[in-house]
């Protein structure tokens, strides 16, 4: 298992930013945020920025759309007991 170095690493920086409650954390998270592409990471900032009371973004709260193919088996009662 490999041991973060603090100096080096931006997710820890960021956390410890937020811990610190350093008044410039929430612009560095959502600048982190916005070059982020891993799903996990995006989730993970998020979380951040609900610890300092900004609004959650597109990813703790997505809409709900009417052809979610995750939904189907609800829309459609396609496990009907």
């Amino acid at each position: 298992m490999n041991k973060i170095d603090p100096k080096s690493d931006p997710i820890y920086l960021l956390t410890k930013a937020v811990e610190e409650r350093d008044p410039e954390a929430a612009k560095k998270i959502k600048d982190r945020l916005n070059k982020s592409e891993d799903p996990s990471e995006m989730r993970y900032l998020e979380g951040l920025l609900i610890l300092l009371g900004e609004l959650p973004g597109e990813l703790e709260d997505p809409p709900d759309c009417e052809d979610d193919p995750d939904e189907y088996w609800q829309e459609n009662d396609y496990f009907e007991v």
